[in-house]
């Protein structure tokens, strides 16, 4: 493996632009631990090129939005119920909690929570809504470039175990309620080099890409392979496909975009409702069925477009 220069602090470094965005400038940077769960490894350095991700996760009231101008048919998008940060409203006006979509007309943030991240959200909602404002969904790569920088850190503020002033996590719904959760600009310790807010703790976060068991597409040296695996325990109804492409012995190295297939979408950052702070490594990784939705589940998006300045050389 190649050795990166010495970490220096990017322009503007924890700087979010009037949009509430930060600028991830391209480079190399390591993804991925060796110290961590199976499916963190192998660590390996990875090329991204430069794009902008949200300052903060998307919040009810924004989501609310969303889900005002292009419904939730079938309920594919958002679950309506007393976990979630949005409320549902029929066309009597009636609160609905665990009704069909199509017996609901309306979305607000419930009250008192509009700057608390949206939740119960699916995989297809989170797309949705970053589509429908002109954005996407950060790959992996990027999500975890955005919140551990260049420097190899544990954690998107470093090294320090987390703690009340850094993260929102080890929460109970039946002491807190919907307190579990914190406003999205909360924490400010917390943040990524770039600026970049509870990246670790409050909400897991959906990425673009299919989950694949390692990033050498699913080369389990035991032979195992854990996709299958979790489809029977989550007694989901489709197995779990494998990416289609080659096993090889080292991980996609420039701006990967994840698996072309998959059964499972991957979720970044941890959640309050993690009981270890493990869980709120930059490296960390979990995976559901793209239409699981919880009420520790969120997301942010990412600009529109990727740069086109790549560099292949180190």
């Amino acid at each position: 493996m190649s050795v990166l220069s010495c970490a220096t602090a990017p322009k503007n470094a924890g700087v979010l632009d009037s949009d509430g965005m930060a600028l991830v400038e391209e480079g190399w940077f390591y993804m991925g631990s060796d110290d961590g769960e199976f499916n963190e490894a192998p660590e390996h350095e990875v090329f991204v090129r430069a794009f902008r991700i949200d300052g903060y996760e998307v919040t009810a009231a924004e989501f609310a939005v969303f889900l005002n101008a292009k419904g939730n048919a079938d309920d594919q998008y958002f679950s309506c119920d007393a976990h979630s940060t949005i409320v549902c409203f029929t066309k009597e006006g009636e609160q609905a909690v665990g009704s069909s979509g199509k017996n609901i007309v309306r979305f607000e943030p419930r009250p008192g929570y509009g700057r608390y991240p949206a939740n119960n959200v699916s995989w297809h909602g989170a797309e949705g809504f970053c589509r429908w404002k002109g954005k996407r969904l950060p790959t992996e790569a990027e999500w975890e470039k955005a919140a551990r920088g260049d420097d190899r850190r544990i954690y998107p503020w470093g090294d320090r175990r987390p703690d009340d002033l850094t993260s929102r996590y080890d929460k109970e719904w039946e002491k807190n309620g919907l307190d579990v959760l914190f406003p999205v600009d909360s924490l400010p310790d917390g943040r990524s080099i770039y600026g970049v807010y509870n990246m670790a703790g409050n909400a897991l976060e959906w990425v673009h890409d299919w989950y694949r068991q390692n990033y050498c597409d699913f080369c389990d040296p035991g032979g195992t392979d854990y996709a299958a695996a979790a489809s029977e325990i989550l007694s989901l109804h489709g197995a779990a496909v494998n990416s289609g492409q080659n096993k090889t012995d080292l991980p996609p190295r420039h701006d990967t975009e994840g698996p072309e297939v998959g059964s499972f979408r991957v979720l970044r950052g941890g959640s309050w409702y993690d009981k270890s702070g493990d869980k709120l490594r930059s490296s960390y990784r979990f995976w559901l069925d793209p239409l699981e939705r919880y009420d520790y589940i969120g997301f942010r998006c990412a600009d529109a477009e990727k740069s086109s300045a790549q560099s292949a050389s180190h």
